[in-house]
């Protein structure tokens, strides 16, 4: 397991220690509308919640939550942000040292590690997120009509969890339709590099 070290409330653009990147690494680059790139994958996460909410109350014949805690649900969901960005630090090897953070000026959560991590890994790394909200969402779909509070908690926790990493689904598309299998990824503070290992020499 890497060194995960907590950072607290830091700006989002604070510069952290970098690894060695290979002179070869090709930077990836980012979307001119970010924002609007990563909303659209959000949108089968909040259809899939919403489907399950309605097959679930024609099924029933029956509103499957009580109202009154949908807060609390909201309030989990939120809760584990924190969590979320644990999940990706736990993916990188163990010689790894993984940041961890709050930045208030975004309203977001983060994770900075600059060392490599094979392509394989990084789509581990960035979708391993989503069990946060598969199985409150699983949880909802299997409790009987009658668990009203558990229903309300669960369903917008598993919503928060399967919507808050569609900036990753993103990064994990980005990746499978720009990296070469076999490579490498690195963050640095100016953002993401690929290389492939270089040649050797004969």
């Amino acid at each position: 397991m890497p060194k995960i070290v907590w950072v607290g409330c830091q700006k989002w653009d604070k510069a952290y220690p970098e690894a060695p990147l290979p002179g070869h690494a090709v930077q990836m680059q980012a979307p001119e509308h970010m924002l609007l790139e990563t909303i659209k994958f959000a949108v089968f996460p909040t259809l899939l919640c919403f489907a399950a909410l309605f097959c679930k109350r024609w099924i029933c014949h029956a509103f499957p939550m009580d109202r009154r805690f949908v807060f609390w649900g909201i309030l989990a969901g939120l809760l584990l942000i924190p969590v979320h960005e644990v999940l990706h630090a736990v993916c990188y090897l163990r010689h790894a040292t993984v940041y961890i953070g709050l930045s208030p000026e975004k309203f977001a959560a983060f994770t900075v590690c600059h060392e490599p991590i094979s392509k394989r890994r990084f789509i581990v790394m960035s979708l391993l997120p989503a069990v946060l909200g598969i199985v409150p969402l699983c949880l909802f779909i299997l409790f009987p009509v009658s668990w009203q509070i558990a229903s309300a908690v669960c369903w917008p926790a598993g919503m928060i969890g399967l919507v808050s990493p569609c900036q990753d689904y993103w990064d994990v598309h980005n990746v499978r339709k720009h990296v070469a299998d076999g490579a490498s990824i690195q963050s640095q503070n100016d953002g993401w590099y690929w290389y492939l290992p270089a040649p050797q020499s004969l």
